[in-house]
Order: C-alpha cells, then structure tokens, then sequence
C-alpha cells in the first residue's frame, strides 16, 4: 500500500485505521518526516534530535510555539554538551590541581 504524502495528517492518520496494512504505512517515520517538510519546508538539526527521541508524526502534530521551546531546550543541551566535550580535552601539562586539608586549590606534581 502507498500513503500519498500530499494527504494531510489527518487524512493519513483517518487512513491507519483502514487495515494493519494502512496502519503499518500511515505510522512510519519517513513518511512523517516527509509530511513535516512539506509543511515547513526546513529541517534544523535539533528538529532532527527531537524526532529521533519522539517520531516525526509526535513532532508534526505538536503546536509550534511548543514546537520552538523543545526547539530551544535541544539548542541548550547540545551547546552544554559540545563546552563539556571542549572542557574535556583541556588538559593541564605537568600539574594536576587538588585541595588542601583548608579547601585551598594547590598544584600537584604528577610523577
């Protein structure tokens, strides 16, 4: 069975009721992700991240304005984890720090 990505959501998902044969077709990622773009013409890569934690028809059928704060909050944490990725490879050459018994940092020769 081919499911039209011209028909709207509602029309595809009016149609995964017909058989488990439309069902199985009408549920498929690809398939939304393809309705998504028709509609909205662009695909951020944060966009791509969410569908790939929800589905594609999840995130079509979301609203846009929560839409643009899940948007947002994906922004956010791949920012954070690409600084800890950076933080990461900044290595200290010859000394490590540690505390003292006082809570003071002291550099520490490593052998």
């Amino acid at each position: 069975a081919v499911v039209s990505t011209q028909s709207t959501g509602e029309d595809v998902i009016a149609m995964a009721h017909c058989s488990k044969a439309f069902r199985r077709c009408c549920l498929t990622d690809s398939l939304w992700r393809n309705i998504f773009l028709q509609h909205h013409k662009m695909i951020s890569p944060e966009l791509e991240q969410l569908a790939a934690q929800h589905s594609w028809r999840k995130i079509f059928f979301t609203d846009k304005l929560r839409l643009q704060m899940l948007v947002s909050r994906q922004r956010s944490q791949m920012a954070i984890k690409r600084n800890n990725e950076n933080t990461d490879k900044i290595e200290v050459e010859g000394a490590s720090a540690a505390t003292n018994g006082a809570g003071h940092q002291v550099a520490v020769e490593e052998s």
